[in-house]
């Protein structure tokens, strides 16, 4: 009877169940390291239960109109960000090599310069569509990193982050708040090695609707499961209590210049 059990909780165990699409191991493989933040910006985490067809998908530009894939659209947004962060002047570590498409980003002597590629376009399309690529990877990077950190996200009532992100069956509203004053203090390694920060900042909004992360500096709020317009006036209205303070007011991100790449709150 013992070694029954023994054997059965060994099975048990080694049994998983894929956060995305929810297949099992024993149907699929879940051989490849999901990294929830790329490990190319740095990201040490990954998630045992991605099955290799979903991370292959955020990865794959065939997913993406053979353009850019879902990761990239979320690597290009914070390169910048995170080259400023890297305390000056210091050896870098070598965690995390990006060679972006969009931005040159130089630093020397404290000093960092920057210049936009050619392939970088203003365009309306263009805009709305890495956007909507990089909201994507966003719910791409908190999911994997809620799951992993709270425990969460097997639960049907988060389905539309699924539907969103993996499927891109339904549109989700992501919000930006842009900074006034002030800047996380960060530990030293936090740009190195990026973190994804839920709850450790009194002004981060959370309830069993929407969610507020801060990655490098930068905050962004979102719904998780489903909800109405009065949910979100609701949400958009507490929010602004606990950030009136030290931010502008949300805006819904609709472009990829919405976003203060380089943290502009920095030069003052």
């Amino acid at each position: 009877m013992c070694a029954s059990n023994n054997m059965a909780k060994k099975s048990y165990d080694i049994v998983k169940m894929c956060l995305w699409c929810g297949a099992m191991s024993m149907d699929v493989p879940f051989n490849k390291k999901a990294h929830t933040i790329p490990k190319s910006l740095g990201g040490q985490n990954y998630n045992k239960f991605v099955c290799d067809s979903c991370n292959n998908y955020f990865g794959d530009r065939a997913s993406n109109n053979n353009k850019y894939s879902i990761e990239e659209a979320l690597k290009e947004t914070f390169i910048i960000t995170r080259t400023r962060l890297l305390i000056p002047g210091k050896i870098k570590r070598k965690v995390g090599r990006f060679k972006s498409k969009f931005f040159e980003v130089k630093e020397k002597n404290g000093r960092y310069s920057l210049s936009i590629k050619h392939q970088f376009k203003f365009s309306p399309g263009f805009q709305n569509e890495l956007c909507h690529s990089f909201k994507r990877g966003l719910y791409k990077m908190f999911f994997e990193e809620f799951n992993l950190q709270k425990g969460f996200g097997m639960e049907a009532k988060y389905d539309i982050i699924r539907a969103f992100a993996r499927y891109n069956k339904i549109y989700l509203p992501v919000f930006y708040f842009r900074r006034k004053i002030g800047i996380l203090a960060l530990i030293e390694s936090e740009a190195e090695t990026p973190i994804l920060l839920f709850d450790r900042i009194k002004y981060l909004f959370s309830d069993d609707k929407f969610i507020e992360i801060e990655f490098l500096g930068h905050v962004f709020g979102f719904p998780i499961t489903d909800f109405n317009t009065v949910d979100l006036q609701n949400y958009l209205v507490e929010s602004s209590k606990l950030k009136i303070s030290f931010f502008l007011p949300a805006i819904e991100l609709k472009k990829l210049t919405d976003i203060d790449f380089t943290l502009s709150i920095m030069n003052n």
